[in-house]
Order: C-alpha cells, then sequence, then structure tokens
C-alpha cells in the first residue's frame, strides 16, 4: 500500500515530466525527425506542431520554427499555459542569447538549459 503523504501527487509528477526538456533551442534536423516520425498535431491557434504520441499522460512534444530557428519542449497538451507561444520564444531568446541547440532529447532534467 500506497503512503499517501509521500505519494508524488499528480502535478508533481507533471512538473518533472515538463521539466525534463523545458523550451529550448533545437536544430533543424531535431525539429524536422520529429515532424516525419509520427503525424504531427496542429491545433488551431498554437505554434508548431505537437507529437502525436505522448510522453506521458498528457504530455506532448511542442516544435516550433520561428524566425530562423527551431525550438522544442515539452507542454500539457490541454493546458495552453504550457505550450511553446511566440511570446515565451522571444522571451527565452532574451535570457538565453547563447543557448546550445540540442541535436536529441536532453537525458535529464535541466540539460536542455545548457
Amino acid at each position: 500500500m500506497t503512503d499517501p503523504d509521500s505519494a508524488a501527487s499528480p502535478s508533481d509528477e507533471r512538473g518533472r515530466t515538463l521539466a525534463q526538456f523545458p523550451l529550448s533551442r533545437v536544430t533543424e534536423v531535431f525539429h524536422d525527425e520529429m515532424l516525419g516520425v509520427l503525424p504531427p498535431v496542429h491545433i488551431r491557434g498554437a505554434a508548431g506542431f505537437f507529437v502525436s504520441e505522448a510522453v506521458s499522460e498528457g504530455i506532448h512534444a511542442q516544435f516550433v520554427h520561428r524566425d530562423g530557428r527551431f525550438y522544442g519542449g515539452y507542454v500539457a497538451l490541454r493546458d495552453p499555459e504550457t505550450w511553446i507561444t511566440p511570446a515565451r520564444i522571444a522571451a527565452y531568446d532574451v535570457d538565453n542569447p547563447d543557448a546550445v541547440e540540442l541535436a536529441w532529447y536532453p537525458d535529464g532534467a535541466g540539460e536542455a538549459a545548457a
């Protein structure tokens, strides 16, 4: 039996999963490979596309091509507040002017911010 005080809440688990691949710059090759792996999901009003296969329940990778750069990250598909938007990209670029482009998914939380 699981101790309810020690079990992670669904929101904690969601936060940990989202943190594994936060908004990051990615290579064009990575972006294009994800576009071709599975049928992409396009949602009206959302930038870029979502990978149709979930990472975990409700968490999907989103990829965006904007101003000659490519971005990716995990988002909660049903929570537009987590989605990659032009405003989030602009803030990211200001905070990370020398961001390294990822060639593949990061191995652990925090790696994408390198």
